[in-house]
């Protein structure tokens, strides 16, 4: 008995304060916190007031794994949840996250989902059927785009965080706003029409938008938004976008087949806080407007925010990208971070051609190597999927030549290239002259780069 005594006066696990239980089992896996009940009769029922739910796919890889089994794994999955959401004890429920692989939704079982939260006081709230990246262009898959979003959804007036993918949203003409809302994600999502002109102003406080692959959106959009800060977009055809009153945006991603932008110049003087700026080739190609005879060669005052550049296109031929390149380049004296990546034609012109029409422009910037006033704050400059052409050669050359803090210089040849030609490129690369002292020059195979990411580098 003494022994027993002593045993439970040092039981930590059982005398553990209850906002620490609380903490542990906030950090489980939904499973792992119900097994928890086990420990003893302080912790029995514990789990079930945790206040997030997280349901993925750890927690649905019990129920089947094979894409045969998508339909029982679904059902078996749901059945889980709402024991789960049974045996909750009354307490507020702030998140909810359903985001399974190959989930199947059931639309009478997954509208009862926002109808039990909204009266939780959910604040973040996720349904994702990530089935959506297989299913978009399978002619056979029935799935995406089925599932009407629950109207009872948009009385969660609490909601903070807002994710959806694969599914209709079409809000109520009831509707008030989310007046909480912060962030907002939509991916495979098919919109209503006047989604920017009557959704967006009912989100007053959002501060970060991210739609990607979204149907259904006004072909010309305007996004007015005063506490935007984070906005990517990642679609397939839009007819015209601006933004007006984005004080405060300092994250922009565009990724488009067709669209039509403002100039280069409207477009950064109405964006004064951009950090973080991706554009692919389509959105270069219509800053260009055509040969880019238009296009200054440094905005009419510089872009002193900008620290992060990710360009994407097809080796940037034409004299209208390279003018868009240059005028980026020397528009943007505090760049930290520059990043290319080019895919191959078939039309390419020569390589002497693109590297003297680039350099010409270089040199009409009065800005020669080892006298520029850019780039003075450069740390990285990347190339991914590289041509090893002369035009990057040039680039690579001028970033050596003019960046002074310059740490790395970071090449990734293309898989189709020749391993002759990017022996020579190397070895070209490796005689410029470099004006910092630190910077390095590695090639490699490693292509990993989300563009979606933009941490701030220790580079």
């Amino acid at each position: 008995m003494q022994r027993l005594r002593e045993s439970c006066a040092d039981d930590r696990i059982t005398n553990l304060p209850a906002d620490v239980m609380h903490r542990i089992l906030v950090f489980l896996p939904i499973k792992d916190a119900a097994k928890t009940s086990v420990l003893s009769m302080q912790w029995r029922h514990r789990w079930r007031g945790i206040p997030e739910l997280v349901f993925d796919r750890e927690f649905a890889s019990i129920f089947g794994k094979v894409k045969s089994e998508r339909e029982e794994m679904s059902r078996r999955a749901m059945t889980n949840i709402y024991r789960c959401l049974l045996l909750n004890d009354g307490a507020a429920v702030t998140k909810f996250v359903l985001a399974i692989h190959g989930f199947i939704p059931c639309n009478h079982e997954i509208d009862l989902l926002p109808l039990y939260l909204s009266n939780k006081g959910v604040q973040h709230f996720t349904l994702n059927f990530d089935s959506a990246d297989e299913c978009l262009y399978d002619e056979d898959c029935v799935d995406l785009y089925k599932y009407q979003m629950h109207s009872s959804l948009f009385s969660a007036l609490h909601l903070k965080s807002l994710q959806l993918q694969a599914l209709v949203f079409t809000p109520p003409p009831c509707f008030v706003g989310f007046s909480k809302l912060t962030f907002l994600e939509f991916g495979y999502v098919r919109l209503p029409l006047d989604f920017f002109d009557s959704f967006l102003p009912k989100c007053p406080i959002l501060e970060s938008l991210r739609l990607r692959c979204c149907w259904g959106h006004a072909v010309e959009v305007r996004i007015k938004a005063p506490f935007l800060k984070s906005f990517h977009f990642w679609g397939f055809e839009l007819v015209a976008i601006s933004f007006a009153d984005t004080p405060l945006l300092s994250d922009l991603l565009l990724h488009f087949h067709h669209c039509r932008v403002p100039d280069i110049a409207s477009l950064f003087a109405s964006l004064p806080a951009l950090r973080h700026f991706f554009a692919n080739g389509a959105v270069l190609k219509d800053l260009a407007a055509g040969d880019g005879k238009n296009v200054p060669t440094r905005l009419p005052t510089p872009h002193h925010q900008l620290q992060d550049l990710y360009l994407k296109s097809h080796a940037f031929e034409g004299p209208g990208m390279e003018r868009v390149l240059v005028c980026l380049i020397m528009s943007s004296p505090n760049l930290r971070r520059l990043r290319i990546e080019v895919s191959p034609r078939d039309d390419q012109r020569s390589n002497d051609e693109v590297s003297s029409s680039l350099w010409r422009l270089l040199e009409a910037a009065g800005d020669s190597p080892g006298s520029s006033a850019c780039l003075q704050h450069l740390r990285k400059f990347r190339i991914k999927h590289s041509l090893c052409t002369q035009v990057e050669l040039d680039l690579v050359r001028f970033v050596l030549a003019t960046a002074p803090l310059l740490r790395l210089v970071h090449v990734n040849p293309g898989f189709a290239m020749a391993a002759e030609k990017i022996m020579k490129f190397m070895s070209e690369v490796m005689q410029y002259t470099r004006v910092s002292k630190e910077a390095k020059v590695i090639f490699d195979n490693d292509t990993r780069d989300d563009p979606f990411t933009y941490a701030e580098s220790q580079l």
